[in-house]
């Protein structure tokens, strides 16, 4: 099993659990176990890509914000808790509410000075995103040079969880400490943006909007403070993935982009509608992906797996899940 050091040297962002577990797996015992194995260690890969797709879902599912600079910000995240680590000498978990409100006040920010006048306007705020991206990438230069960065992750989440040992005492069926932390963040930032969506008033000003900005302002709801908060909170939600990420890879300006391709796929495979979809999007991409890659290769998985969702969207192009609107 590598240790998480040793994980910064995978050049795979998303599919380096899927990488290490068929590498790992003994070439001659293709079982019951070792596919059972594999998909247990799929679920470091669901977690990433839970974490990476949440922010997404917020700025395009909710305000319909085509954000090219979402990878971005969540290297801004793992650059805040390289800094926070490096500076302080803080542990990675305390760096995480830092993460959320350092990226949340830059989405802030941005949203006030450049998504504000772009609202409707699609193709605009591709462009504007997209620029706002190589922006970012270069004031992070310009601060911390583009020589990589190092962040360590705990000691007390070192270690596996052994399910099921083989007869020489090693573990045959086993879960890494690390990737249990990633899933629980995953599922906990879930339950929190649901809840804050469907249960508090906060939540039902942004539904307003969404489907009726002109009858909000009528009825007294501040539009603007809205939208700044919204897309804030999407930001700061991809902060934390950045946060949580940089401790299995390298930091570096780049690794933003390494991301949103995978982000997006969530996505548009669980619908942009509802913020179940994304759980359901990220189950099916990591779990498959990690059966596929242990019984092929890594490359095929991906292949087959672009393939699977491209095919969804044409035949189903609202995703898996859809809200029922009227016309």
């Amino acid at each position: 099993m590598l240790d998480l050091a040793s994980f910064s040297m995978l050049s795979s962002p998303i599919y380096w659990l899927a990488q290490e577990a068929a590498a790992d797996a003994t070439k001659e015992s293709f079982n019951f176990s070792s596919i059972f194995n594999q998909a247990l260690n799929g679920i470091g890969i669901v977690g990433i890509l839970l974490l990476t797709a949440l922010g997404l879902a917020i700025t395009f599912g909710v305000m319909r914000i085509i954000n090219l600079a979402h990878g971005e910000f969540i290297m801004l995240g793992a650059y805040i808790t390289f800094w926070m680590q490096d500076t302080f000498n803080m542990d990675l978990v305390m760096t995480i509410p830092f993460a959320f409100i350092g990226t949340a006040l830059v989405g802030a920010i941005v949203e006030l000075t450049i998504i504000r006048r772009l609202y409707g306007r699609p193709l605009e705020t591709l462009l504007a995103t997209w620029g706002l991206s190589i922006v970012l990438q270069g004031v992070i230069k310009l601060i911390f040079t583009a020589q990589l960065k190092y962040v360590k992750a705990p000691n007390y989440l070192s270690g596996s969880i052994i399910f099921l040992k083989d007869a020489a005492g090693g573990p045959l069926i086993s879960i890494s400490y690390y990737r249990v932390f990633i899933i629980v963040i995953a599922l906990a930032l879930l339950a929190v943006t649901m809840y804050l969506f469907y249960g508090t008033s906060w939540g039902r000003q942004i539904r307003a909007v969404t489907q009726n900005r002109s009858m909000a302002q009528c009825l007294g709801v501040n539009t603007k403070l809205v939208d700044m908060g919204t897309f804030a909170y999407g930001c700061g939600l991809a902060g934390i993935a950045g946060a949580v990420i940089s401790a299995l890879k390298t930091v570096a300006p780049p690794m933003g982009q390494d991301y949103l391709v995978d982000a997006w796929m969530v996505v548009v495979t669980g619908g942009v509608d509802k913020l179940i979809g994304i759980l359901a999007g990220s189950f099916l991409i990591g779990e498959s992906n990690a059966i596929i890659a242990f019984i092929l290769n890594d490359p095929t998985a991906r292949v087959l797996v672009l393939g699977a969702v491209i095919v969804l969207i044409r035949y189903r192009p609202e995703g898996l899940f859809t809200v029922q609107k009227r016309t």
